[in-house]
């Protein structure tokens, strides 16, 4: 019986590394797939010369794309877009691909309109 017991605390303490093995493995794996700033973003930046092409809008047309008009008003600043990616930004996005430019022109200020992914 003595070695009965010895062999059952020898699986117990198996049992418990290999379980501690998988409990930090999958708290590795998680934590290095976890990447809070991951998403779609939206930059402007203000430029001197203008370009040749580019969509005039003016402020009242911006009201109707929320997250282009903070980017234009804050320029440099990366703009977060929300994950269900609101329709209005995309038919932004769409005018000025239908337009051929990455630049837009507020009053007497052009832009660069940046959209890009951090994975």
């Amino acid at each position: 019986m003595p070695g009965d017991e010895l062999l059952m605390r020898n699986r117990t303490k198996f049992l418990i590394a290999i379980s501690f093995v998988i409990l930090v493995m999958t708290i590795l794996f998680f934590t290095l797939i976890y990447q809070p700033g991951a998403g779609m973003y939206i930059k402007a930046e203000k430029i001197t010369d203008p370009p040749e092409r580019y969509v005039e809008f003016s402020s009242a047309d911006l009201e109707k794309y929320p997250y282009v008009k903070e980017a234009v008003m804050n320029p440099g600043k990366e703009v977060k877009l929300p994950f269900d990616n609101d329709k209005n930004t995309t038919e932004f996005s769409e005018i000025m691909y239908t337009n051929g430019t990455e630049y837009l022109k507020l009053n007497a200020e052009y832009y660069h309109i940046n959209y890009y992914s951090l994975d």
